[in-house]
């Protein structure tokens, strides 16, 4: 069978490579290598098919095969230093990228490699910084946008608002997932007031949109005035905990006699409690009357 728009087995390849189909390149490329068994793109084919079957080691030697017979040294050395980052020998990823990146600084994927590596690593401000300079360059690069995903979850520990990030990415168009994507890059360097806007503007797109309104409002929750207060009780500790040693409080404050400090306890955690209630409402008030204010 011929796939439409393919006119060579090269490109058949490259195609079955695309769309993550290993095992038929591997197939195809056991007939390349029985015509030319020093095919150096060949060779770099097989290390990805072996990356795919986790054999890391194999691998890297088709990918030094191929350097050896002229294949691109940078494209070699990122997919060495991916095999060894996946292996978790991070100080010889680290060393192949470093390499790859003074061959092609300006290659948005090889950067994107070098940031995921820094934040497993723990260098959070380098990881930052190797994903602004691949959005810059390829702002719609869909695994820049995987990485910048999983950056802002593993920062934020944002588990919950992954589950709305994931569906938004599954059933929003190319220019919503855009801007949920350069919210989430705002929301990382800590710039606030950008963030909201980009979630507001994905929002007005797709107005019935539950996971995006969720994404906006787990951001306002750690900046909008009207959550201080659990903020500020979030710090202390988990919401139910902190009432439930409220209401020990009271009781001791009873106990001894204290009256007037347990009553003011005791109507300070009915006020928060009524309060928690009242917010979200308010809150959902507010944002659709915003969005009428603004269709």
């Amino acid at each position: 069978m011929v796939l439409k728009g393919i006119e060579n087995d090269s490109e058949m390849i490259q195609h079955y490579l695309d769309i993550g189909k290993y095992e038929t390149v591997a197939s195809l490329l056991d007939k390349v290598f029985e015509d030319d068994p020093d095919n150096a793109t060949a060779l770099f084919q097989m290390g990805i098919v072996e990356m795919s079957r986790r054999n890391y080691l194999e691998a890297r030697g088709y990918c030094r095969e191929a350097l050896h017979l002229g294949y691109d040294e940078s494209k070699a050395m990122h997919l060495i230093g991916f095999s060894y980052h996946r292996e978790g020998k991070l100080e010889e990823a680290e060393e192949a990228l470093l390499r790859a990146l003074q061959l092609t600084p300006r290659d948005s994927e090889l950067i994107t490699s070098y940031g995921a590596l820094m934040l497993q690593t723990g260098q959070e401000e380098k990881a930052l910084a190797a994903l602004e300079r691949a959005r810059e360059i390829n702002p719609s690069n869909i695994r820049v946008n995987q990485f910048l995903c999983e950056f802002y979850v593993a920062i934020y520990d944002a588990t919950v608002q992954q589950v709305h990030i994931n569906n938004v990415m599954e059933s929003a168009e190319e220019e919503v997932q855009s801007l949920v994507y350069t919210g989430m890059f705002h929301a990382l360097k800590g710039e606030v007031k950008k963030t909201r806007q980009c979630y507001q503007q994905a929002l007005l797109l797709q107005q019935e949109d539950a996971n995006i309104l969720a994404l906006l409002a787990c951001h306002d929750s750690l900046t909008h005035p009207l959550f201080a207060p659990f903020r500020l009780v979030d710090k202390i500790g988990r919401r139910s905990i902190v009432f439930i040693g409220a209401m020990v409080l009271v009781m001791l404050l009873a106990v001894l006699q204290l009256f007037v400090p347990a009553m003011i306890v005791f109507f300070t955690a009915l006020l928060f409690v009524i309060y928690s209630w009242i917010v979200p409402i308010l809150y959902k008030t507010r944002m659709r009357k915003a969005l009428e204010s603004n269709a």
